[in-house]
């Protein structure tokens, strides 16, 4: 198993040069979370330059979870990059840092993938799961035929706005139709400690394999509690929040909560070297993870989709979200059916 570390960013020959574009994605059809709905993001694309070649990067963040980036912020780290010609790791914002270390990376081994993986050479496939978004339980259910029509055989639901009486009927038909198909789904921390108890026997019984992020973040207490007693393994998403500039910071969130999974989203959670740190502990404490997109555009999946192939060849991943826009930006990652293939541009 091959890793990123934070050397192959201390020196960037030959010197590079950084600018950044913002550019503005259209969704598809609004996607609903229990955050609200969203139909459009912005997004920025950092681009380092040297004689060999351009390195794409980019830089985005999901409404609500961090403050909105500023292009002042975005002009300072770009001047101080390339005047260091080096990025120190864990040292800017969480979407600035992944977007700054996609960038470099690319642009070190411009023309070349990143890294020189099977993936990179086309020789293999990252398989993904299928997100279904928030909607009315025949939207959904739709979704979710259509996904095991396509071949997936992982379905990823997020719950906590119908009410859980319908999502429970709605899981229980999903059951019913796909005893053998795998279900995972997602609150978002959408529910209360009291609530969420018998929603997690209900899973349970339904055979669901994780819930992501049962409540809000910043209650390790409780959540540590339902880490204990819950029947259905529970997974920290935004959780991972703050919580991600040193290693040590990584090892005390989860030995205090005791996941039985992590889900590494690097945009948000401090970077492509922090998600190394995030990975590194919950395999040294036998808790399983893996990356999901935080909807970043066909350029923010590349990077995820190189790292992942690097660090966890073949592992099921949640990086189907290139579909999703109607302005995707053109990239080397494609989505086929149920797996990620790279294809140079």
């Amino acid at each position: 198993m091959a890793h990123f570390h934070s050397s192959d960013l201390a020196y960037l020959m030959p010197p590079v040069r950084l600018r950044w574009k913002r550019h503005k994605l259209q969704f598809r059809t609004p996607a609903r979370t229990s955050r609200g709905v969203l139909e459009e993001r912005i997004t920025y694309i950092i681009e380092a330059e040297n004689e060999y070649g351009t390195g794409l990067g980019e830089c985005c963040i999901m409404p609500g979870l961090l403050p909105e980036i500023k292009e002042t912020e975005l002009d300072f780290w770009c001047e101080l990059v390339e005047q260091r010609q080096s990025l120190h790791p864990f040292e800017a914002p969480s979407p600035i840092q992944f977007g700054l270390e996609s960038a470099l990376t690319a642009a070190r081994n411009a023309p070349l993938a990143r890294w020189n993986t099977p993936f990179a050479r086309g020789e293999d496939s990252i398989p993904i799961h299928h997100l279904i978004w928030m909607g009315n339980e025949d939207k959904m259910l739709q979704a979710a035929e259509a996904g095991v029509a396509g071949g997936f055989t992982c379905l990823k639901l997020k719950i906590g706005a119908l009410g859980w009486q319908k999502e429970h009927r709605l899981l229980t038909t999903l059951r019913n139709q796909y005893p053998t198909i795998e279900i995972r789904v997602d609150a978002n921390g959408a529910f209360g400690y009291d609530e969420v108890k018998p929603i997690l026997h209900d899973l349970a019984e339904l055979g669901v394999s994780f819930i992501e992020q049962p409540l809000r973040r910043g209650n390790w207490e409780q959540m540590a509690e339902l880490c204990r007693i819950s029947p259905t393994p529970i997974a920290l998403d935004e959780e991972l929040l703050n919580h991600s500039e040193r290693a040590e910071q990584a090892s005390i969130l989860l030995d205090a909560i005791q996941p039985q999974a992590i889900v590494i989203k690097p945009s948000l959670h401090g970077g492509l070297l922090t998600a190394e740190n995030w990975a590194a502990c919950a395999e040294q404490r036998g808790i399983k993870w893996w990356v999901n997109s935080a909807l970043e555009s066909n350029i923010g999946l590349t990077s995820l989709a190189e790292w992942c192939a690097l660090r966890a060849p073949g592992m099921m991943q949640g990086l189907g979200t290139g579909r999703l826009f109607t302005d995707n930006l053109r990239a080397p990652v494609q989505l086929k059916g149920t797996r990620l293939y790279y294809t140079p541009c």
